[in-house]
Parts: structure tokens; C-alpha cells; sequence
């Protein structure tokens, strides 16, 4: 077998260059920053405008590609159909948000002009992962996201924290890929392909499966469970959180976890959730346990978290666990990903602005903010003690934010597919969320400010990132029928 077999080649016609162009501009738009950026004295700002400037082209060009029609490239490796751009935007846009909140961010932190270039290298890799229904590919895509991810968490060469926490993930994160790929080549040796969707057909006509394949989807489910910070793969999560400069924190928990989460999604509805092969059923409690523990475990171990950004990365587990209920809710009548979708975007909006406003009040190489040091800062700071608020609630589920919007259209669908038990579980984990969001807002209005309150560095570009994610956030609360019924359409 040659590689013509595996990816089919084939001629390029005018429609598919224009579907590939976006992912044509943004990678070229990376190799001109990465250039530009070695510019003595403005190296960043010209770094920053570039990355801007492409990745405004990009989500143009994705716009106006919307009227085009689906194209599957590679022998339908590549599938771009209005679901796959609509999620292409959707990343773009996070995209777009995180170079916004780099801007400044980096020289306070020391960071190197390189980081405009990764992250729109990183934002090409998630594109092609949320495109593909092919194993290998997939993996390739993977490698594209985390090699840039890798050297970001690591950029701020001044912190020991964020040392440690590049090197850490740097070696769980290879390990997960090293049996995502081994996993995928059992797949193939057992059943001879990597094609998802016929993977799906040829399990669908067998009423048992060799153990080869339980390996193999064994070890990508354990790969798949890591890079979404499940419990219990968990272990890297706070300290790359904590380690990380907060740009980087805040893209990795909206992008990387948007894309990972819609990876496994692909993999879950074609390779377990098939009712005729009995074997099967073992994966399926397995994820049942993983989500229920996921979401008791993250809940409960924030609450007695004091430091901001390691009190959301278990926040960010928790709702790993409320994501992961959602597999079952694909099975639900159509299989629709709506209220998947629908939940990590207005996640990610608020997971954004929650590290921007962070990024606003933390000094130089400091490893996490305290909730002392805010003491007070919501009276001193009105609007963004504000913005702070709504995205807190936001990730509480309370009503009036996209969050609300985003939980009860995952946990009504899950419902709906029987999943009674694990939605109780979900409910009522979301109710000790509240007390650890809430503490923050008491701190930010009706606390006094002590002796160690955090100061205000005022950086245009994280302001301007938490002032859209805000309107975002509270726009998709209030008035949320127009993109449900969108991404309701598109997900058919």
C-alpha cells in the first residue's frame, strides 16, 4: 500500500481552491508574521497586524464561501461542507479574539513575535481536524495544533512555571498522540481503513469484533480523553493552565478544546455508538463513568481552589464532563451535534473573556492571581468587574448569558436520548459551580480591598477581547433563536 491509497490524489478545481483558500491565507498570513516579526524594533506590532489583518481575510473569505457547494477533497479526506466551515469560522473567530489579547500581553510577558505566527499555525491544524473523517489525517491535523501549542505554552522564557508546564504537556501531550496513531493503525489492521464514516458501515454489518479493534479504539479514546482534560486524564491541566501565560491559557481552553471535543465527536458516533456489536456497550458505560466522574471531581475540587486560574481549569474539566454527556445526546433522533456545538461555542466565548479580564490585573511572570488580590477591584473597576460577571455566570448557566442557552439545549437533548440519570448528575454538580463563580463576584463587589490587591495594566487589545466576548455572550443569551436555528440546519 502506497500513499496514493491512502489519500487519493486528485486535480484541483476552481471550487475547491476557493473552499481551501482561507486555510491558504491564514498559513500564509503565518509565514509572513513569522517573517516580518524579526523586525528589530516593531517586530510585534507588525507580527500583530499581520496575523490580524490575514486572519480578518480568512474569516471574509470563509464567509463568501458559505454560498459555495460541499466539495470533498483527497477522496473525501477533506470534506468542507457548510458544517465544517461554519466551524472553520468559529475558529477563526477564536482566532482572531486570542490575537487580540496577545497584543500587549506579549511584551509585558516577554513573549516572542513568533507567537502570532503559531497561533495562526495552530488555527490551520484545527481547521483541517475539524474537516476530516480520516484517522490518519486526523493525527496529522492534531500534530499541526499541538507542535504551535507546545511552544506557546513554553514561550514565556522568563517563568519557571511556564517551563515546567511546556515541558510537562510537551511529554503527556506526545504520549497521547503516540497512542491516538498506534490505536488508528490497529483500527486499520483490523478492519482496513481509517475512513470514519466507513469504518461506521462495515461495524454496522457485524455482529462481533476482534480484539485488535478494542485495542486500537481503546487507546484513541484514552488519546482523545487526554487532549480534552477528562477526568482521569486530567493531570496536565491546571499547571499548563497556571504555567501558561494567560493569552495562551485562554486560546488553549476555547480553540484546542473546541477542536478536540469535535474530533472526538467524529470518532465516538462512528466507532462506539453502534447498537448491533454488544462489545461496543463496555465503551459506552465507560464514557458514562468518565463524564459523571469528570464533572463531580472538577466541581468539587474548584471550590477549594483560591487562585483564579487554577480555580477555572477545573472549571474547564467540570465541563468536560457536562461536553462529554453530549455524545449521548448525538443519538438522540437524527443525530444532530447542534447542542455540542452550540455549548463549546458560547463556552469558549466566555472562557476567552474570563482570561482577558485575568490578563488586565496580573504582573509580570506571575503564576496565578488570588482571590485576595481582587478584593474589592469590581467596585474600582465597574465595567470590568461587570464583563468578569457575565462570564461567570455565563459558565454557571445562568439565564440572560449564552451559557444558560448552551447547557439546557445539551442537557434537553440528553434527556431526550435517555440519559436521565447522567443529567441529574450534571444538574446538580452545576449547582456547586454556582458557589465557587459566585465567590468570585462577592470578592470583585463586597469585599474590601487588602493590602496586596492586584493593579490594573491597562492593554488595549485584552479589553477589546473581553469587551466582543461580553456582547457575544450576552447577545446569544437574550436574542439566541437566530444561531440555534443556523447551526440546527447546518448540523443535519
Amino acid at each position: 500500500m502506497n500513499i496514493n491509497s491512502i489519500f487519493p490524489l486528485q486535480s484541483l478545481g476552481y471550487s475547491e481552491i476557493m473552499q481551501l483558500l482561507p486555510l491558504f491565507i491564514i498559513s500564509l498570513g503565518a509565514v509572513f508574521s513569522l517573517i516580518i516579526g524579526t523586525h528589530k524594533e516593531k517586530g510585534h506590532s507588525f507580527a500583530f497586524l499581520t496575523s490580524f489583518i490575514f486572519l480578518v481575510c480568512a474569516i471574509v473569505q470563509s464567509l463568501l464561501n458559505m454560498q459555495l457547494v460541499d466539495v470533498s477533497i483527497l477522496g473525501g479526506t477533506l470534506a468542507l461542507t457548510q458544517f465544517t466551515k461554519t466551524l472553520s469560522i468559529m475558529i477563526l473567530f477564536f482566532a482572531l479574539i486570542a490575537v487580540m489579547l496577545t497584543n500587549g500581553q506579549d511584551k509585558k510577558e516577554g513573549l516572542l513575535s513568533e507567537i502570532y505566527a503559531l497561533i495562526l499555525f495552530a488555527s490551520a491544524g484545527m481547521i483541517l481536524m475539524v474537516s476530516t473523517t480520516h484517522l490518519l489525517f486526523m493525527f496529522i491535523a492534531l500534530e499541526i495544533m499541538s507542535l504551535a501549542i507546545y511552544v506557546m505554552v513554553a514561550m514565556r522564557r522568563t517563568s519557571q512555571f511556564s517551563a515546567e508546564a511546556g515541558l510537562k504537556y510537551f511529554v503527556l501531550g506526545g504520549l497521547a498522540s503516540a497512542m491516538l496513531l498506534y490505536g488508528s493503525s490497529l483500527i486499520f489492521g483490523s478492519l482496513g481503513s481509517f475512513e470514519l464514516v466507513s469504518l461506521a458501515k462495515i461495524l454496522s454489518g457485524m455482529n462481533t469484533i476482534s480484539p485488535i479493534f478494542l485495542i486500537g479504539l481503546g487507546l484513541v479514546v484514552a488519546a482523545m480523553l487526554f487532549k480534552i482534560g477528562a477526568f482521569p486524564f486530567h493531570g496536565w491541566v491546571p499547571d499548563v493552565y497556571q504555567g501558561a501565560a494567560t493569552n495562551v491559557t485562554a486560546f488553549m481552553g476555547a480553540a484546542v478544546k473546541f477542536t478536540a471535543f469535535l474530533a472526538f465527536a467524529k470518532i465516538a458516533q462512528n466507532l462506539i455508538f453502534i447498537s448491533s456489536i454488544p462489545q461496543l456497550k463496555w465503551f459506552q458505560n465507560f464514557i458514562w463513568f468518565v463524564a459523571a466522574a469528570t464533572m463531580i471531581y472538577g466541581n468539587f475540587v474548584a471550590i477549594a481552589q483560591t487562585e483564579l486560574k487554577r480555580m477555572l481549569s477545573f472549571s474547564t474539566i467540570a465541563h468536560s464532563g457536562y461536553l462529554l454527556i453530549g455524545l449521548y445526546a448525538m443519538n438522540a433522533k437524527d443525530g444532530s451535534t447542534s447542542s455540542l456545538v452550540l455549548y463549546l461555542f458560547f463556552y469558549a466565548l466566555a472562557n476567552l473573556g474570563s482570561f482577558a479580564i485575568i490578563s488586565l490585573f496580573e504582573e509580570k511572570n506571575q503564576k496565578d492571581l488570588h482571590l485576595e488580590q481582587i478584593a474589592g477591584l469590581g467596585m474600582k473597576h465597574p465595567f470590568l468587574g461587570a464583563m468578569l460577571t457575565v462570564f461567570l455566570l455565563s459558565m454557571a448557566g445562568i439565564p440572560l448569558t449564552s451559557g444558560f442557552i448552551g447547557k439546557y439545549g445539551l442537557f434537553s437533548s440528553a434527556v431526550t436520548a435517555g440519559e436521565v440519570p447522567l443529567v441529574v448528575i450534571a444538574v446538580l454538580t452545576s449547582v456547586v459551580s454556582v458557589f465557587y463563580y459566585l465567590r468570585v463576584i462577592v470578592y470583585l463587589f463586597m469585599k474590601e480591598s487588602g493590602k496586596e490587591v492586584a493593579k490594573y495594566n491597562p492593554i488595549t487589545g485584552a479589553f477589546i477581547a473581553a469587551f466582543v466576548s461580553a456582547v457575544a455572550t450576552l447577545q446569544f443569551g437574550i436574542f439566541p433563536k437566530a444561531i440555534i436555528q443556523f447551526i440546527k440546519m447546518i448540523s443535519r
